[in-house]
């Protein structure tokens, strides 16, 4: 068993319960650890109340043990996996061109992963704060890689650096539009991310907005650098070809050392090799952690029969499940908290219990199509919470849910990180209104604020909730008596 953070057990556990929702987790540690191509894959044996799992990070993503009873396999796969299918044939050329980025990268890396666990104001914020971290990293590097200026701004005044690089970098009329096209990604990403980080309005969009429009200038800005430093032309001299890929090697002349030179793929045109680093500054392609074992498994059919030399053949699973589909939890905050009401429109549903969604308060603003205000839920980034109700339901339901929520026309589905009645953190589905539907000036109709106190009811909301945030809500007659009637019907079941 290899040592774990909290943070580390809660990530995984929190991933775990949002890809598992039907299982619970009694059991779980950190078996294993391998690092390759500087991604670190992290093994984790979780057992539940009915089986076992693997969950290896690095792209993070569960295996079922009845499947991959042999962790190395799973590993070995899951590194394939993760090799194979996000990264394109440009990125797969070779990592060892963005080593002086290293840095830079990692920041960038850092800044997603941060993006995908945030869930309130000051994570927005913090996002912010990375974005910007990592463009002042950038041109801290291109500042050591060359000598720019005879007469240097501040190292950390990123406006001027960036006017003294990009001019440098694309000089002349004919690189106005090139010049101008890269000046903008890295003025947009800075302004961008330098309003984020004091944003008290910011949500959880603009956080990732941020880390996009960063990505971006630092993708353009790497490689345009790149080429530049190391004399790569735009094309071959010899036969024009723009199929220019970078080749490595040491000189015995000067040993520790990796040059790279750019060769033409269709002529073999090699251009002048230049240093790019110390060989023993390199990090190692794979690095390992746990204990050695002699256990091998041989796969006779891929996913479903593994045995291990001399003992007889697995029968195959049966033609169960297998896997686990998306998961299939929503989290209800308003009228829908009902039982009788949500079962009309997806008659799988199964309450499970209250939970809280943390830095938000509820709204009756969303406009609805009869012009009276539904609930909503609003980002205030301080100490507010919303109560609500946790259903699973079938999965071929949720086009139903869709289309009774409004989304695209009102309501948009977003993934929500809400706080069970354990005290657990659970990714869940839920409504939240687009803000082109909103208007603080809407009433709800009485028969709505009535079915959102009726299943407040039912699962039991804190009284001190209720009476904070749903009795006091002012609503109005619908004069529509045959609407009024219908929607009732939900209360007398």
């Amino acid at each position: 068993m290899l040592k774990a953070t909290d943070e580390e057990i809660e990530a995984v556990r929190e991933y775990f319960e949002w890809q598992a929702p039907d299982l619970r987790v009694i059991f779980m540690q950190k078996v294993y650890s391998e690092a390759v191509l500087n991604t670190r894959h992290d093994v984790w044996d979780i057992h539940t109340d009915e089986d076992r799992w693997w969950v290896i990070t690095g792209g993070t993503n569960l295996y079922s043990q009845a499947q991959f009873p042999n962790m190395d396999l799973a590993l070995t796969f899951h590194i394939g996996l993760m090799l194979r299918i996000p990264r394109t044939e440009e990125q797969q050329r070779d990592d060892q061109r963005l080593i002086p980025f290293g840095p830079v990268f990692e920041k960038m890396e850092g800044a997603g992963i941060a993006v995908s666990q945030a869930h309130s104001l000051p994570d927005y914020q913090g996002v912010g704060v990375r974005c910007r971290e990592i463009l002042l990293e950038l041109i801290a590097v291109a500042q050591d890689a060359a000598v720019w200026t005879d007469k240097p701004p501040q190292r950390a005044n990123f406006r001027e650096w960036t006017e003294i690089i990009c001019n440098a970098l694309l000089p002349g009329n004919s690189n106005r539009e090139r010049r101008g096209a890269l000046k903008s990604a890295l003025e947009s990403a800075w302004t961008f991310s330098n309003w984020l980080t004091h944003a008290k309005s910011a949500a959880w969009a603009d956080a990732e907005m941020a880390h996009a429009v960063t990505e971006h200038a630092l993708g353009m800005s790497a490689s345009i650098l790149l080429r530049t430093l190391r004399g790569v032309p735009t094309a071959c001299p010899e036969c024009g070809s723009p199929r220019l890929e970078p080749e490595h090697g040491e000189n015995t002349s000067a040993p520790g050392i990796l040059w790279e030179r750019p060769r033409c793929a269709d002529c073999g045109w090699a251009g002048r090799p230049v240093p790019i680093l110390g060989v023993e500054d390199a990090r190692p392609v794979i690095t390992r952690e746990g204990e050695d074992t002699d256990e091998h498994s041989i796969m006779t059919v891929p996913l479903r029969m593994i045995v291990k030399p001399g003992e007889p053949p697995i029968r195959p699973l049966n033609d169960g499940n297998s896997g686990l589909s998306e998961p299939v939890i929503y989290f209800a905050y308003g009228s829908n908290m009902l039982t009788a009401r949500l079962r009309a429109r997806m008659p799988s549903c199964k309450s499970m219990g209250i939970a809280t969604l943390p830095g938000h308060t509820l709204r009756f603003h969303k406009r609805s199509k009869d012009g009276s205000g539904k609930c909503n839920v609003l980002a205030s980034g301080n100490g507010d919470s919303v109560v609500g109700v946790l259903f699973s339901f079938d999965q071929a339901e949720r086009a139903t849910l869709d289309r009774a929520e409004g989304v695209g026309n009102g309501y948009d589905h977003t993934i929500a990180t809400v706080i069970d009645e354990e005290g657990r953190r659970r990714k869940v589905l839920t409504y939240v209104a687009d803000s082109k539907h909103i208007d603080d000036g809407l009433k709800p109709y009485t028969w709505y604020k009535d079915l959102v106190l009726a299943g407040a009811a039912e699962h039991h909301l804190p009284a001190e909730y209720v009476a904070a945030c749903i009795e006091p809500v002012e609503a109005i007659i619908d004069l529509n008596a045959a609407r009024d009637h219908r929607e009732r019907s939900a209360l007398l079941k």
